[in-house]
């Protein structure tokens, strides 16, 4: 089985919280074509209907660089795959949406998970992120 180096995933995920926070599309993009430029390939949790993941990464910079600020709670590299905890915090607001999110890299490939969960009470309309699974029906007794 084929090994990306530690320095290798250390410096894409420290560097795309960096290009993140700095609104650095760009270097985002550069990033992730680096580690990714036979295959990304981009999963919701819980979402049915999946997108490309070229398509999600540029609709979520579009959609929301502005709106996020990551804070990085914590990173654990094992092999060729991380697992990051991430708060991503809305704007202007004390409302955070908590991520657990999982990378494989591969040769040529990176395969991401992203795991969400929606802050208690939230003052904003969860409607417009891709990431959140459509809510069902509870059951009654």
């Amino acid at each position: 089985m084929h090994q990306i180096p530690s320095e290798q995933i250390k410096r894409f995920m420290s560097g795309q919280v960096r290009c993140w926070n700095n609104h650095d599309k760009a270097g985002l993009l550069a990033l992730y074509r680096e580690a990714a430029p036979d295959l990304l390939d981009i999963e919701y949790v819980g979402r049915a209907e999946q997108a490309d993941g070229w398509l999600v990464i540029e609709d979520m910079y579009d959609k929301h660089n502005h709106q996020f600020r990551l804070e990085v709670v914590s990173t654990i590299i094992n092999g060729s795959e991380a697992a990051v905890h991430h708060r991503n915090c809305i704007v202007g607001t004390t409302q955070v949406i908590e991520s657990i999110e999982t990378y494989r890299f591969g040769p040529g490939s990176l395969h991401v998970r992203y795991f969400l969960k929606p802050p208690q009470d939230a003052s904003v309309s969860l409607e417009q992120f891709r990431g959140f699974a459509p809510t069902q029906p509870q059951d009654t007794p």
